[in-house]
């Protein structure tokens, strides 16, 4: 009973809003690309499905957590912060931590001044994302970064949940966020701030801005969506964007593979505001179909695939390396043996671990906080 109370959130008994069914699929569909990024043996990578996928991720899920408050009236201190970042952290900590250990047991040792011992505790604490060296922000479990930066984001989520309570404060800020995302990409690409060593993929401060742009949207989805949803209803407002839905994905399609190497990061980044925001409202018959109770089971695992892939891949190489299987496997038949495989592990996990995991980190935050206070 204490534990809920400390991780309670002041709600105001504001009803809960409904889940954007079409975004949960594009979500799913990203972290999907983003698996097959990691473990498909590429002969040529036309697309930097990488990127590209945890740009969008980062501008969904900040528009997702001010789609989720808007109006809700988040208190803004660091009590809040640590209270909310707790609420995500505890859904996917315990398996990362199980994924730290493997690597750190298994994987191969990466070369750097420091010794085993600050090696892991620089993935237990999270901290790594904030080093120079990339190898020791991709180390043990490499894609662990993307999570430890989006944990940073739900930190700073009731301080930035504060820009979207008026329309033009969050246009000016939209503007000004996308200026600086912008400029720091053109001086890193022309050399002038390199001395900072920042870096666009895995920088904190760089996703943090795409974060923060993607919850500048709200303000202005809501001024509009109150004035749609009087005719959410209506089946040729649900076909328009039905079509919108089907074709909306095809030509992010055309424009990443046409200018894969052309655009700069922050070009995708602003297209896939532009796409958050037109999908956002959710009324096409995809997302009915979406919110059907077997897609969202499926989708619901996101999570925990994304954590547990390069775990399952490290263990698949070595089965199959040992087994000297290497020669039989199609790549695409390899990749979607091991995403099932991943889904499995995911999926059970989440039906069967996730909860109880989760409460014994609850507790050893009971006992941490007792010690301490």
């Amino acid at each position: 009973m204490e534990l809920k109370k400390y991780l309670l959130i002041n709600k105001n008994n504001v009803k809960r809003r409904d889940t954007l069914n079409y975004l949960a699929f594009i979500k799913f569909l990203s972290m999907i690309y983003i698996i097959k990024w990691h473990i498909f043996n590429w002969k040529k990578k036309a697309i930097n499905y990488g990127s590209r996928m945890c740009e969008l991720l980062f501008v969904s899920s900040g528009f997702l957590v001010g789609y989720n408050h808007y109006e809700k009236n988040m208190p803004c201190d660091y009590e809040t912060s640590f209270k909310y970042t707790y609420k995500h952290l505890r859904n996917f900590y315990p398996l990362e931590l199980i994924n730290i250990f493997y690597g750190f047991i298994f994987k191969p040792r990466i070369k750097l001044k420091i010794t085993k011992i600050e090696l892991l505790l620089s993935n237990i604490l999270m901290t790594k994302i904030w080093s120079r060296y990339r190898d020791l922000a991709f180390s043990i479990n490499g894609i662990s970064w993307f999570l430890y930066v989006l944990i940073f984001c739900y930190f700073l989520s009731p301080i930035l949940l504060q820009g979207i309570k008026k329309i033009k404060t969050s246009i000016f800020l939209f503007i000004l966020s996308a200026f600086i995302r912008s400029s720091i990409e053109e001086n890193i690409f022309k050399g002038y701030i390199n001395v900072f060593d920042v870096n666009i993929h895995r920088g904190p401060i760089i996703r943090l801005l795409e974060f923060y742009m993607g919850m500048l949207l709200i303000p202005t989805f809501f001024s509009l969506k109150y004035k749609f949803d009087k005719y959410k209803n209506n089946k040729y407002l649900k076909i328009a964007f039905t079509i919108i839905q089907i074709l909306f994905p095809k030509f992010l399609y055309y424009i990443m593979l046409k200018y894969n190497n052309k655009f700069h990061c922050y070009n995708f980044v602003f297209i896939f505001c532009a796409f958050i925001f037109i999908t956002g409202f959710d009324y096409g018959f995809l997302s009915i179909l979406f919110a059907k109770t077997f897609f969202i089971r499926i989708m619901s695992c996101q999570l925990e695939m994304y954590l547990i892939q390069s775990t399952i891949n490290n263990i698949f190489n070595k089965l199959v390396d040992k087994k000297k299987f290497s020669m039989s496997f199609n790549p695409e038949i390899q990749f979607i043996i091991e995403l099932f495989i991943i889904f499995i592990f995911g999926y059970s996990y989440k039906s069967l671990f996730k909860q109880k995991f989760a409460k014994i980190l609850d507790q050893i935050l009971l006992i941490i906080k007792f010690i301490l206070f």
